[in-house]
């Protein structure tokens, strides 16, 4: 069907029109405050990192950044609320490894890891140490490999935040590796689990680093190693995994920046250089040191491949050891 040259010139300008704010809404973005979720409670991990990181990116971007805390569910009902918003850029997510990559082993979520989110950048890489308590007398992985040796299955345990966590697992896969069992006792909080190292409740327990300065510092508890390819900054003496003899033990409780699924390509682009610049600032990197995390940026083709690896690494854990939500 062929329309006179009027009507042709009338239609090309009607869409033209109709095609312009949907340009110009992704040409100024963003031109509104942008909202980042965090799916647990104000002055956790997540919260602080995502204030520390939104300061910045405000800066960069020129508006607003509001932290808000939907916490619940071990971050799941915040990752959920970000799955279910408009795909525009301004409802984004704190994500971790727990709400991410664990979430679908414990819990009867809505969302795919891997298909509901766009991911925009790494944040920030958060790795744990394992402490033991002064009682047991282990000041070295080779004393605690020698004190397991000699003990009975389950004879030792081990403290954590809770099922399903990367405290939890990271306790699996040191029993696998030193080729015992290890009695998993779990506690409400991660301040209460490393307590209870303190106390002697437990033997060891995998905490957050900057949970344990305190505590390493008073002597209260006695560092092995953390859980990453290298040494971190607050404890320079203390030997990373692969330096202790346990390569499989780098565990990373990751945090990343999510969007949507469906985030247009250049509001996706602009945030991924925003959070990129924005990790690069001193005292970005400062503050997320003294909080026991490295600011870690990527590319968000990076992020969707480190999700898809991480998914299928911990699935297959909690899968060959049969471990489930209580």
């Amino acid at each position: 069907m062929h329309f006179p040259t009027r009507h042709r010139l009338a239609l090309a300008a009607a869409c033209t029109l109709l095609a312009a704010p949907a340009v110009q809404a992704q040409g100024n973005f963003p031109s509104q405050p942008v909202r980042i979720i965090v799916g647990s409670e104000a002055g956790s991990a997540p919260d602080v990192l995502a204030r520390v990181l939104g300061k910045e990116l405000s800066a960069g971007l020129g508006q607003a950044i509001i932290v808000e805390n939907r916490a619940g569910a071990t971050g799941t009902i915040g990752a959920n609320a970000v799955a279910s918003a408009a795909p525009d850029g301004y409802t984004l997510l704190m994500g971790t490894v727990s709400n991410i990559a664990l979430a679908p082993s414990f819990y009867p979520i809505k969302y795919k890891p891997t298909e509901s989110f766009t991911p925009i950048s790494m944040v920030a890489s958060v790795p744990l140490v394992l402490v033991a308590s002064p009682a047991t007398g282990i000041a070295s992985v080779e004393q605690l490999r020698a004190k397991l040796k000699q003990a009975a299955k389950g004879s030792y345990s081990y403290s954590s935040p809770g099922v399903g966590g990367p405290q939890h697992l990271a306790g699996v896969l040191l029993g696998k590796q030193m080729g015992t069992e290890l009695l998993h006792v779990p506690y409400k909080s991660g301040g209460a689990a490393l307590t209870a190292v303190a106390g002697g409740e437990t033997q060891i327990g995998f905490a957050g680093i900057a949970a344990a300065i305190g505590l390493v510092q008073a002597k209260r508890v006695t560092p092995l190693f953390v859980t990453a390819g290298q040494r971190f900054p607050q404890f320079p003496n203390v030997p990373s995994a692969p330096e202790a003899g346990l390569p499989e033990l780098d565990v990373d409780n990751w945090h990343a920046l999510f969007a949507p699924a469906g985030l247009p390509a250049p509001v996706r682009a602009t945030l991924e250089a925003a959070v990129n610049k924005a990790l690069q600032s001193p005292e970005v990197k400062k503050q997320f040191e003294s909080l026991g995390a490295a600011p870690t940026g990527s590319t968000g083709k990076e992020l969707a491949e480190k999700v898809t690896a991480e998914t299928a690494r911990w699935t297959k854990i909690v899968d060959d050891n049969g471990i489930k939500a209580q």
